[in-house]
């Protein structure tokens, strides 16, 4: 009997900037073989002033009220489907059915982190998908735009973090041996699930920095740390081959550093051109994880191309 293939379905947010629109790009490359992928694209519309819904005795404000409140929705809808439009044209002209994808125009709420959020929660959503530009020393100290608003938010969606597309199907699945990392293993495995095409590197930095001010681990030490974790990359493994990935498209690899987690896993991403780079968030704080840097945000800040997923 056939194995029935399960829905992948993701939500891919897009504004009109050149950058969102590289989550399209990136998702509609990637994901292009997969029948049993859809897209879901969003547009969040601007949200009405307050002053139009405020109430009134006064007929003449009701009146006005009503009137530029049909005038904006209708300004605000007309945005929403010249963008849309744009981004049905591209996914038709690139191989993608009607049936594959469908793009919405949100009425906007709450600001367009808590909106999408809300609607990918709700949507039961596999991912949340939105695309972002490198950023500047500054920017990397001060987060504030709509898509960093969404990664320190996020509770139950994996966050897909378009930055510039590499054209490649090779996926770096960083682990650490935590419960958060065997969570991303298994998003991989849902996500990849009947892929042969594409080529799998679990990764593990065994971090030797903390032991550089003192003095040069034991070999001793380092065997039982490579151990133990290779037995979690096996189990990892054993997951994704489960999933339908092909073992020979798995491998296993186990870098010591002192350069620092984060700075090993792009260092690796650029070297094997890997396009997109997959980490659990630890048991950190969000407040936490902004003011110590997470291994994750510290991806997220250093990476110049490709894409992260973040899996909490």
């Amino acid at each position: 009997m056939k194995k029935q293939k399960i829905e992948k379905r993701v939500l891919v947010a897009i504004d009109g900037s050149f950058n969102a629109f590289r989550a399209v790009e990136y998702v509609a490359t990637i994901f292009k073989e997969d029948p049993a992928f859809k897209i879901s694209v969003v547009y969040v519309m601007s949200p009405l002033p307050p002053i139009l819904y405020e109430t009134s005795e006064e007929q003449e404000l009701i009146d006005w009220q009503s009137s530029y409140r049909s005038k904006l929705e209708k300004k605000y809808r007309q945005q929403a489907d010249e963008i849309l439009g744009k981004v049905t044209n591209f996914l038709k002209d690139n191989g993608w059915s009607e049936e594959q994808f469908e793009t919405i125009a949100l009425p906007g709420r709450s600001g367009p982190a808590q909106d999408l959020l809300f609607y990918a929660e709700q949507g039961l959503f596999d991912a949340l998908v939105m695309g972002r530009r490198g950023k500047t020393k500054w920017e990397k100290m001060i987060m504030g735009s709509v898509t960093d608003k969404i990664i320190h938010a996020q509770k139950t969606v994996p966050i897909w973090i378009i930055i510039k597309p590499i054209v490649s199907q090779k996926i770096l699945l960083a682990i650490d041996g935590s419960e958060n990392a065997m969570r991303a293993v298994d998003h991989v495995g849902f996500v990849l699930s009947g892929r042969t095409d594409v080529e799998v590197t679990i990764f593990h930095v065994l971090d030797l920095k903390p032991f550089v001010i003192l003095e040069k681990p034991s070999q001793k030490w380092q065997e039982i740390a490579e151990k133990k974790m290779a037995t979690f990359m096996s189990q990892a493994q054993n997951i994704l081959v489960e999933a339908g990935v092909p073992k020979e498209k798995i491998n296993l690899v186990i870098r010591p550093s002192d350069k620092g987690v984060a700075q090993e896993i792009i260092e690796y991403q650029k070297k094997e051109s890997i396009s997109t780079i997959t980490m659990g968030r630890r048991g950190l704080s969000r407040l936490k994880a902004f003011f110590l840097g997470s291994v994750s945000t510290k991806v997220l800040n250093m990476i110049e191309e490709g894409a992260v997923w973040i899996v909490d």
